[in-house]
């Protein structure tokens, strides 16, 4: 019995020692796959975080300088300017009210400008409305500034007429102090020309950035690791915590930089991308200045606080340490290396990774049939409004139409087979009637499946016909306003650009419960744009889903043409809808566009 000892132990060892080995092979293989699975789930969700950061902030700078723009080439400050160049005491003081009222009625609306300035061509602020707790005023002619030493007004006479200069994102000072409690702004700031296009002077909207940044935070409230927002040489402007932000402001050192060097330099030389290390996964992405200061040198030694933190440039960083990165590899890891005392449950350890591998595989793939019957639902319902339409117009042709040939039948019969002639004489006269009904129906009809003075007379004579026609059924004001040729876009442009303007008018009639609504449409940069929009009772976006069908047909119409579709609204504001889509476009070119932007 003792000599078989020896026998078994090797048997034993021949067993045990290649399934340990076995095991512990197979645990570092899944460790190893694990963990870079981790990665790129992670690199995945700081690049969709970091684009869609890049998005908000791209929409929020090209919102405020369309505005400033439109602000800009306002009739009312143009004929103001003249009055200043022209010394005309009287009509500029009565241009000043009027203005004045118009930007404070802008500011409170909008509620996210800080101030809204116009300063002639020495700097002096001729009007300044500046937003107050909730509140904008109008501030008093000797409450006013020369700001003719401020590099954004010194920098922004030298611009064309329509480009704008983008400060740094910093924090106001008001008399040289940094303002408590902090408030970010941007300024945005365009030369302003007067009626006889001579340079006035300059037009500057301070946007309130802490607006943006809550965007942002809320944006990034479900990212497992954090998301930054960092100026041109890397302070942070959204940090780890508010001890380490806006330290440019106050002479701190905290920055991106100093706390990770290596990362710092990568991200200095590429506009985008992502790095892994020994701290943590990061990816950046850079948003270049909109403006910088045209002589590019350094700002003069004697500029405010506010004037010395560089350019527009903004860097969106997402970091997430290691632990977090590995977390699930590393929980795997602890899990596995247990197996290795009881070799007898090997295989069971084995059966549970397997199918914690086809459980995680099978998530990944309810992920992918939820995301595809999202899809096909969105593409059901436009077939199911399809079909309806098409029962419509079966019930037409079949009820109304049918109708009206078998009593136009009937008549002739019977006025054919009549021997009386006054009763032959009602019932051809009947007939008639109904034949001009009849044919009354058809080009209703027809009118609903397609306007024949689409094809016949252009886009421009359809849409007066549409307004006209709107008007005179809803007895609304109904005003058109029209800036292009014809010729300016192909058949299918206008087609669908006159489809989404008679779906945004039959929603106005449904649900504005509004007395006039205005249509523009004009050509832009090799773009057709139209705005329809109502003095209605509006509606807030956030708590209304805007997947209907009828908002969902418009947007999918202009999308498919690789053009774009916005909705504004707010209780008690009304509503406006903006559509643009290129002049000439094929379907396929326009999908790819649309998927560009």
């Amino acid at each position: 019995m003792d000599n078989l000892r020896p026998w078994r132990a090797w048997n034993f060892w021949r067993i045990f020692a290649p399934c340990v080995l076995l095991l512990t092979g197979l645990i570092i293989a899944f460790y190893g796959l694990e963990r870079l699975a981790d990665r790129r789930v992670h690199e995945q969700a700081g690049q969709h975080l970091v684009r869609l950061h890049a998005e908000i902030i791209s929409r929020e700078l090209r919102s405020v300088e369309s505005e400033l723009r439109y602000l800009a080439e306002q009739a009312l400050l143009r004929r103001f300017a003249s009055g200043i160049a022209d010394d005309n005491t009287a009509g500029s003081v009565e241009s000043l009210t009027e203005l004045q009222n118009e930007y404070v009625r802008f500011c409170g609306s909008k509620a996210i400008y800080d101030q809204i300035r116009f300063l002639d061509k020495s700097g002096m602020e001729r009007i300044r409305v500046n937003y107050e707790q909730g509140q904008p005023r109008a501030v008093p002619a000797g409450d006013l500034q020369a700001k003719g030493t401020r590099y954004y007004f010194i920098q922004s006479l030298k611009l064309e007429r329509g480009d704008i200069f983008v400060s740094p994102f910093d924090l106001n000072v008001e008399h040289g102090q940094i303002e408590s409690p902090h408030k970010p702004v941007i300024r945005f700031a365009t030369p302003v020309f007067d009626e006889s296009e001579r340079l006035a002077g300059v037009l500057v909207l301070n946007l309130l950035g802490q607006g943006l940044l809550e965007k942002l935070a809320v944006s990034a409230s479900g990212f497992p690791g954090e998301a930054w927002l960092l100026n041109r040489e890397g302070y942070y402007l959204r940090g780890p915590n508010r001890n380490e932000e806006w330290a440019f402001m106050f002479g701190g050192a905290a920055r991106f930089g100093n706390r990770f060097p290596a990362a710092w330099r990568e991200l200095e030389d590429s506009p985008l991308g992502s790095r892994h290390d020994e701290s943590g996964l990061f990816t950046y992405r850079t948003i270049p200045g909109t403006e910088r200061p045209i002589d590019g040198g350094p700002l003069p030694s004697d500029e405010p606080l506010e004037e010395k933190s560089g350019d527009s440039m903004l860097r969106i960083v997402s970091y997430v340490p290691n632990s977090i990165v590995f977390a699930n590899a590393n929980q795997l890891l602890s899990r596995l290396l247990l197996v290795l005392v009881p070799v007898t449950v090997g295989l069971a350890v084995m059966l549970g990774i397997v199918v914690r591998a086809d459980l995680i595989r099978r998530d990944h793939e309810r992920q992918l049939a939820e995301s595809e019957a999202r899809l096909r639902y969105l593409s059901q319902r436009v077939l199911t409004a399809q079909e309806d339409e098409r029962r419509s117009f079966s019930r037409d042709l079949h009820d109304e139409l049918g109708q009206l040939v078998t009593a136009l039948t009937l008549d002739l019969e019977h006025a054919r087979h009549s021997g009386d002639a006054q009763r032959r004489e009602e019932l051809l006269t009947r007939a008639q009637q109904e034949s001009s009904m009849l044919l009354d129906r058809i080009h209703e009809i027809s009118a609903r499946v397609r306007p024949p003075m689409l094809d016949d007379l252009g886009l421009s004579d359809a849409l007066r016909d549409l307004a006209g026609e709107f008007g005179a059924r809803t007895g609304l004001d109904a005003s058109l306003t029209l800036e292009f040729e014809d010729g300016d876009a192909t058949p299918e442009i206008g087609a669908t650009l006159f489809r989404i303007i008679q779906e945004a008018l039959t929603n106005v009639s449904r649900h504005a419960e509004a007395s006039s609504v205005t249509i523009e449409v004009a050509r832009r940069d090799g773009r057709i744009d139209a705005a329809v929009a109502d003095n209605g009772i509006g509606f807030d976006p956030q708590r209304r889903p805007l997947d209907r069908l009828g908002i969902l047909g418009m947007r999918e119409r202009a999308e498919l043409l690789g053009g774009s579709f916005q909705i504004e609204s707010s209780p008690g504001h009304g509503t406006r809808i903006r559509v643009s889509l290129p002049l000439r476009c094929g379907t396929l070119n326009g999908i790819l566009d649309g998927n560009s932007t």
